[in-house]
């Protein structure tokens, strides 16, 4: 167990750091994104920026009358080792000359109308949302105007080229939106399986802690079985024994006692190994029920007279049936369930119990007074080796079989049992004679 708790140990440290590594990566995509999403936006400023000159140089005498204006651009390029020419982001170097050469026009053509911000502000958005960007709130203001304009805003300084004082400063809806929709994909595989982990985690612990109770269930079988066998064993030990050290020929009765207690605690040992044999699961697979119609009543009485007169104390049973009811069950099994169940109430009750037994054509229910069982453990009581240890009740004798043996043979009987009990109120078992009136 402690290897055990060591190496879960060391797998959910591994896995909390995935997890946290996990989340680095996202918060880095996330910013990655974001800087591609800014870098888009300062794009569709140039392009605007652009744009509107252009609108105002066809709306001047500078331009043609259809609107075609004819560009000579010059680019330089950057020299190799071997004597060659690169030209490395030509298309981001053609957007900055381009937008400094429309510039230059502006600033030398005085019959140019001003700068139209109302037109500036509604191309940059039309840029936007052709580049699949769709804030609710854009604006472009000149650098000096009030900055105040931008507070709660994402906002960017636009320069016409790197190194140079920004001219705008470009103001928008912040869009996290659209960078966790580039993200969905990574996130919703991430804590699909984030999830799925857990789930697992969850599986294994709970089934380790099943683990963990039906080991300890183990034991107390053992203990239960060591205190259970010591007690015949000793008392036939010390019949022997008195027999063999103070033997008297003539004392037949005093030898008679002795013999009859040796007996009775042998007699008791080989049933309760039956008991035990009795429990094993291919045992019940293949047991062969002798099912025929018996009367229920006189083997109620059987028993009931039975529990009354090995009791140590006082018992009061009531029977409640008609004379002449009749069921389809194997006599001996039969006697056993129910001597199984009222051994129970005699057990589990006070300085007296009273047992109330009624049955009609389809149920037959068995209830007591004793100190019933709390919810916690009621819904365990028909497995294997389980034994309430809440209290005095782990002090009682048993091994936890009586009851898995009612559910067994009850099930392959072809009927069903239920229990309902309160603590301090008593507890009532219920059989159903299920496909017993067809029959």
């Amino acid at each position: 167990m402690k290897r055990f708790r060591t190496i879960t140990a060391i797998c959910l440290i591994a896995i909390a750091i995935m997890v946290a590594g996990n989340i680095w990566y996202l918060c880095s995509l996330y910013q990655s994104i974001k800087e591609q999403t800014l870098q888009t936006v300062s794009e569709c400023v140039r392009r605007a920026d652009i744009l509107e000159i252009i609108t105002r140089l066809n709306g001047s005498s500078h331009g043609d009358d259809d609107s075609f204006i004819r560009l000579t651009l010059m680019v330089q390029g950057e020299k190799t080792l071997t004597g060659d020419y690169e030209y490395p982001n030509l298309l981001d170097n053609l957007n900055q000359t381009m937008s400094e050469y429309f510039h230059v026009i502006e600033q030398s053509d005085n019959r140019m109308p001003k700068r139209n911000d109302a037109m500036l502000d509604s191309i940059f958005k039309k840029e936007l949302n052709n580049s699949g960007l769709y804030p609710e709130l854009a604006s472009i203001n000149p650098i000096g105007d009030n900055t105040e304009v931008c507070q709660g805003l994402w906002s960017i300084d636009f320069s016409m080229t790197d190194g140079k004082a920004p001219m705008y400063q470009v103001c928008f809806s912040p869009l996290n939106g659209h960078i966790l929709r580039q993200m969905s994909g990574i996130i919703i595989t991430s804590a699909a399986i984030l999830i799925l982990m857990g789930f697992l985690i969850w599986y294994l612990l709970h089934w380790v802690s099943r683990l963990r109770t039906i080991e300890q269930m183990k034991d107390d079988f053992t203990h239960n079985m060591t205190h259970e066998l010591k007690t015949p064993v000793a008392v036939a030990y010390s019949a022997a024994d008195s027999m063999l050290r103070y033997y008297d020929q003539s004392d037949e009765a005093r030898n008679r006692q002795f013999l009859k207690i040796i007996m009775q605690r042998l007699s008791f040992l080989s049933g309760m190994i039956e008991n035990i044999l009795s429990m094993s699961m291919e045992r019940f697979k293949s047991m062969k029920l002798n099912i025929e119609c018996v009367e229920l009543k006189p083997i109620v009485e059987d028993v009931a007279g039975m529990m009354e007169l090995k009791a140590d104390k006082p018992v009061k049973i009531d029977i409640d049936m008609p004379d002449n009811l009749s069921v389809h069950a194997d006599s001996l099994h039969l006697g056993n369930i129910l001597s199984n169940i009222m051994d129970n109430a005699v057990k589990y009750s006070g300085e007296a119990v009273t047992i109330t037994i009624r049955a009609d054509n389809s149920t037959l229910t068995i209830a007591d007074n004793g100190i019933g069982i709390d919810k916690d453990n009621l819904p365990f009581i028909f497995d294997k080796f389980y034994r309430v240890t809440s209290g005095d009740r782990y002090e009682v004798g048993g091994y936890g079989l009586g009851l898995f043996y009612v559910k067994q043979v009850i099930g392959l009987m072809g009927w069903s049992i239920d229990v309902k009990s309160k603590p301090g109120q008593g507890t009532k078992f219920t059989i159903k004679f299920d496909g017993n009136e067809e029959r």
